[in-house]
Formats: C-alpha cells, sequence, structure tokens
C-alpha cells in the first residue's frame, strides 16, 4: 500500500481542525452511494470514525458541523399599568370524589390439610403470605 501525499504538521498543535462546511463536504463525499467510506476516508485523509461521527452530529444537529443559530427580533412592549387590582373569587369548594359501590375484597385459601382461611376487606400482602406460611 502506497501512501500519494505525506502532510508534514509543524507547531504545537497537533490536531488538525475542519470548518463546517469541509465538513459537510467531507461527509457527503464519502456517504455518496456506491462509495466505500474507508476508501474516502483515506483518501481524504481522515479516519473513516470521524467521518461516522460529523455524519450523525449532522442528523442531530448538534454539533459545530450544523450552522449557528441566528438571532430573532425581540420587541419589548410595557406592561399596561393596573389602576385597581382585580377582584378575585373565592373558590367554590370542589365536590368529593362519588365512591364507586364496591364490594370488599375476599380472599379464601383451602390448604391442603382441608383448613380455611378467608380474609375480607383490604388485606396486606405479607401479612396474608405469613398467615398462609404458618398454617401451612
Amino acid at each position: 500500500m502506497a501512501y500519494q501525499r505525506v502532510e508534514v504538521l509543524t507547531g504545537t498543535e497537533r490536531r488538525r481542525s475542519y470548518t463546517p462546511a469541509e465538513k459537510a463536504r467531507m461527509v457527503e463525499e464519502a456517504f455518496r452511494p456506491g462509495v466505500v467510506v474507508t476508501e474516502a476516508a483515506r483518501r481524504l485523509g481522515v479516519h473513516e470514525s470521524l467521518l461516522y461521527r460529523w455524519r450523525d452530529l449532522m442528523k442531530v444537529g448538534e454539533s459545530s458541523v450544523a450552522e449557528p443559530p441566528s438571532f430573532v427580533a425581540v420587541t419589548i412592549t410595557p406592561e399596561p399599568s393596573v389602576t385597581e387590582p382585580p377582584v378575585v373569587e373565592p373558590p367554590e369548594p370542589l365536590p368529593l370524589p362519588a365512591t364507586p359501590a364496591t364490594r370488599p375484597a375476599i380472599l379464601e385459601v383451602i390448604l391442603p390439610s382441608g383448613a380455611r382461611l378467608r380474609l375480607e376487606g383490604p388485606v396486606d400482602p405479607t401479612l396474608a403470605a405469613a398467615v398462609i406460611g404458618a398454617l401451612a
């Protein structure tokens, strides 16, 4: 394998930086139909993981690759002057929710010994398990 280009980096900065336009051009070139990303990355002089990362960031739009947001015009208007405080009616109490006419829960267990255990109303599941365990 022979490299066609040699790039000498001078100075203290080791990483190359690309403008958003350069990143977009490289991603567009690397992900054209029929292009192998690894070959395109080698030809462009970047690692293929960068191309995938730039592409994902362009999809989301959360990177320096996307165009910076523009300013929106804002108009500030003075608050209208209030001479009298508004009259607030006291709220009426909320009606109580209607309780559904349900029968209490009944749990009936017939143990292998023939003994019956019947629990009515709200029962703590931990207590019920302990009672059944003690009787079994």
